[in-house]
């Protein structure tokens, strides 16, 4: 048989197979809490591109990001990835019953955000305890699959996992306690910075993190190199302790403030040896997916994860900076810099990755949402990063007079937003008909390249 004969015979081969109904997605049960945290992306974009004109101003919006988007996202993937990296593959449980876990999340969450906004009490505290129960649920889960495990090999992520949802409930409770006025002035700015660390650095950064290790190389499609998953693995429990130790530092440095005769100063020692470590794992984490984003070119993704790798540090390492200078860190820039530049890029990035196999119900159909990821990847990246990029030269230059500040921030905002909704509609927009043969994404032609 000829050369010719072999290549139709192949292509008879992919055409039937691409036309072939798939069974369940991996990610179907993250479903419920996708849609939950696109509806409050969509809430976010409203809310910040509003400015003013709607209730509840920065906060708002801060929160509907990181509980909406970045909390129901985070609680919804530990509890597929730790089923999953400890061998038992599915979490036994009922789809009702993480549907109804969803729901009940996403309402806590929208009840939390409302009552804060219009300063109701009830519907705050219902909120919030709302928000507690699921997380505190999903480490018993957590726990449960550990015990549970067919191998050691990622066990860690799992407990990794379970640290980050215990520090997202002290962070919480330490919200609680702000939002009721119970804290004292001499220590309130203490505890406001370590609710704000342990929430981002803590629950969302260790998650990340861990996440990052063992998940980034699927992003990339590629192996990471020998040795760095163990580096890395000793890596974020040291950022477990470093975040630890920096904490200690806020809350001793804001009673040394209210002392004076400069008894915050072995409190600053304390704080930036803390953040200092914490910036130190996250290096050892974040430099083998850079090598493996530089070396590599299978994943429309590597533009994306590569500045989420470069971000993490950076703003990190600005947080750090801010810290030791005495000006508060919790600023636009900052903001920006992780959660844009790191959190919300890498949720974009996941939800391009995961969204052929949850709406492509055979390759086909995959193969049209894959290539569509791979359209425009390098603007749609460039355009996100320009954005933070010149939100974070607006805030954190010095000397910048408000002619030049206001417009450089207006700008990167505008450049953000515009990129987020591209990828939103990317993700979303309708898969409209199919042709199993015709090839569409770059990663389908690999497949179809005849032999030799």
């Amino acid at each position: 048989m000829g050369y010719g004969s072999e290549q139709v015979d192949i292509d008879r081969g992919l055409v039937g197979h691409r036309a072939t109904p798939l069974g369940d997605s991996p990610f179907a049960r993250n479903a419920p809490a996708i849609g939950i945290a696109i509806m409050y992306g969509l809430a976010s974009i409203v809310w910040l591109s509003a400015g003013q004109a709607l209730p509840g101003g920065r906060w708002l919006v801060t929160h509907l990001f990181t509980l909406g988007v970045l909390t129901t996202l985070l609680w919804s993937f530990s509890r597929n990835f730790a089923a999953r990296f400890t061998g038992g593959g599915d979490l036994r449980e009922p789809v009702a019953a993480t549907w109804a876990l969803a729901l009940l999340l996403g309402a806590s969450i929208t009840s939390m955000v409302t009552g804060r906004a219009i300063n109701a009490h009830w519907p705050l505290v219902i909120g919030t305890v709302g928000i507690m129960f699921v997380i505190a649920m999903n480490v018993v889960t957590l726990r449960r699959l550990r015990a549970r495990a067919h191998n050691d090999r990622f066990v860690w992520v799992v407990r990794r996992y379970e640290n980050a949802h215990v520090l997202f409930l002290i962070s919480a409770g330490l919200g609680g306690m702000l939002g009721a006025g119970v804290v004292p002035g001499e220590i309130y700015l203490g505890v406001r910075e370590a609710h704000i660390h342990l929430n981002v650095l803590g629950w969302a950064g260790l998650t990340v993190l861990t996440t990052l290790v063992v998940f980034g190389p699927a992003l990339l499609r590629v192996r990471i190199e020998p040795g760095a998953e163990k580096r890395a693995s000793d890596a974020v429990l040291r950022a477990m302790f470093g975040l630890g130790i920096g904490t200690l530092g806020l809350f001793l440095r804001s009673l040394g403030r209210s002392i004076g005769d400069g008894a915050e100063g072995p409190a600053m020692l304390v704080l930036a040896a803390g953040f200092a470590i914490y910036l130190q794992a996250v290096i050892v984490v974040a430099m083998p997916l850079l090598r493996a984003c530089r070396a590599h070119d299978r994943s429309p993704l590597r533009w994306s994860l590569a500045a989420v790798v470069i971000w993490l540090p950076v703003g990190v390492a600005i947080d750090l900076a801010l810290l030791v200078v005495g000006r508060q860190s919790w600023n636009v820039g900052l903001a920006v810099a992780l959660l844009i530049g790191v959190f919300a890029q890498l949720i974009l990035a996941v939800l391009l990755y995961v969204t052929p196999m949850l709406r492509g119900r055979d390759f086909a159909s995959r193969d049209v949402l894959i290539a569509r990821t791979e359209r425009l990847a390098r603007t749609r990246t460039a355009t996100l990063n320009l954005g933070v990029v010149l939100a974070l030269v607006a805030d954190l230059t010095p000397g910048l007079t408000t002619t030049f500040v206001e417009p450089l921030m207006r700008v990167g905002w505008l450049l953000v937003l515009l990129a987020a909704v591209a990828h939103l509609v990317v993700i979303l927009w309708p898969l409209g008909r199919v042709d199993p043969e015709q090839v569409r994404s770059t990663a389908a032609a690999r497949y179809r390249n005849p032999p030799g």
